[in-house]
């Protein structure tokens, strides 16, 4: 197939995702909520190292992140294969509008915004987000199709990353123009945006009989829990690319411990601050934008797999660079081609488990990768802070850069993981 030929083949598939009516609701819906997120993410990290100056204190802000999915995404993926999964992705995204709504009107009542309402509301606003991806995945490849999965997949990180970056710059301002209180409340408005979206989009429901009572396989006890959990486990142990690729997500996951360090990297190797930090934010949502779109056609041509090792081989050589940069446009770069093949993949590893699960178990298979994937992040992310405080920031970017590198070569040495493809 000639350079026109995949141009066409890329272009068909694009056209098809654009009249599929259900996945544009999606898309648009989430599109929105990105955007809406970014105002009530926006500077986090960087503020409370203003403030503290202490990697130890901005790596705790990671380890709140993602607690709630270690902690309920298991759970939330046998909801997701018990119940209907337009339901559960509705009223998650109500509960969530709801959770932000009480925060703006706490805000417009005190005044300012405590700390430790915010980290309450990050807990619960990932927590509700731990119920609503296993449901999404799990409608996916019913919606767009095995063929597209992979490109499906990554327009939604394309518009994640696209959202948060014209969000933040949206957020900045009206948070200085008129106050927390109403950026809080556009985040509430796009929760709402995207029940919205959900509800007019046909997707594949799961319905619970008449008696839901009278059918064990929805009595919802420990027991059962527990055995369904012990079903989805056995399922992905009899899949070797799906178990190969749960323990390379674990594992990659422990280099999560450069992300609290990059304001200190910023000031210390760069001489930068705030400004020179928004570059490089930018800079990574740019290559998560880009990373996104080429994710499907590279997918198709080359693989998942290929996609996989590749994208971390280029990520650890490009982290390594960052390590010993000392000038910020070189240091930009590097981020944006790190972010960009960690982003392409994240989204071929992401569709290829999902394709890889028969429909009866991807939610419970989904919530145990999820939950399993970030559960080292929390540790690392506090183990990386507390060590930052007694060692040169570049020694630890490094550290992250030969982990990736290590990864990437498990990775090419797997077979299931080198061969696999949607």
């Amino acid at each position: 197939m000639g350079f026109k030929g995949k141009l066409l083949h890329v272009t068909r598939g694009y056209r098809r995702l654009s009249r599929n009516s259900s996945f544009a609701l999606l898309l648009s819906g989430q599109t929105v909520s990105y955007f809406g997120d970014a105002f009530f993410n926006l500077a986090v990290m960087w503020v409370v190292w203003s403030e503290t100056q202490s990697t130890l204190q901005t790596a705790i802000i990671q380890a709140i992140w993602h607690l709630p999915d270690v902690i309920f995404a298991p759970l939330a993926g046998v909801l997701a294969d018990r119940w209907d999964r337009k339901a559960i992705m509705v009223k998650t995204n109500l509960a969530a509008a709801a959770v932000v709504a009480a925060v703006a009107l706490l805000v417009a009542l005190i005044g300012h915004l405590p700390p430790i309402i915010a980290f309450v509301a990050i807990f619960k606003l990932n927590s509700l987000t731990a119920f609503m991806s296993p449901a999404r995945a799990s409608v996916m490849p019913s919606v767009v199709g095995r063929d597209l999965l992979t490109t499906a997949q990554g327009l939604f990180s394309t518009a994640r990353e696209t959202a948060s970056l014209v969000g933040s710059a949206a957020g900045g301002l009206l948070i200085a123009a008129a106050g927390a209180v109403w950026a809080l409340a556009v985040d509430a408005a796009s929760f709402l945006f995207v029940a919205l979206c959900i509800t007019l989009a046909r997707l594949p429901g799961r319905e619970a009989p008449a008696s839901a009572s009278s059918e064990p396989h929805f009595r919802f006890t420990a027991k059962s829990v527990v055995r369904d959990l012990r079903e989805g486990w056995q399922t992905a142990t009899g899949l070797p690319v799906v178990w190969a690729l749960l323990w390379l997500s674990v594992c990659i996951n422990i280099a999560s411990f450069l992300g609290p360090l990059w304001p200190a990297l910023v000031q210390e190797r760069l001489g930068g601050g705030a400004g020179a930090f928004g570059l490089l934010l930018a800079a990574a949502a740019a290559g998560g934008m880009c990373g996104g779109l080429v994710a499907g056609p590279l997918e198709r041509r080359l693989g998942a797999g290929r996609i996989l090792a590749a994208g971390w081989s280029l990520a650890g050589l490009c982290t390594l660079g960052i390590a010993v940069s000392t000038w910020l446009p070189v240091t930009i770069v590097l981020e944006f081609a790190e972010t960009a093949s960690l982003t392409a993949s994240m989204v071929a590893s992401g569709a290829i488990t999902i394709a890889s699960v028969p429909e009866a178990f991807r939610g419970r298979i989904f919530g145990v990768f999820r939950s399993m994937a970030v559960v080292l992040i929390p540790v690392s992310a506090l183990g990386g802070g507390w060590i930052a405080e007694f060692v040169e920031i570049w020694v630890m970017f490094t550290a992250g850069g030969v982990l990736v590198l290590a990864l990437a070569l498990a990775a090419w040495a797997n077979p299931h993981v080198r061969t696999a493809r949607i």
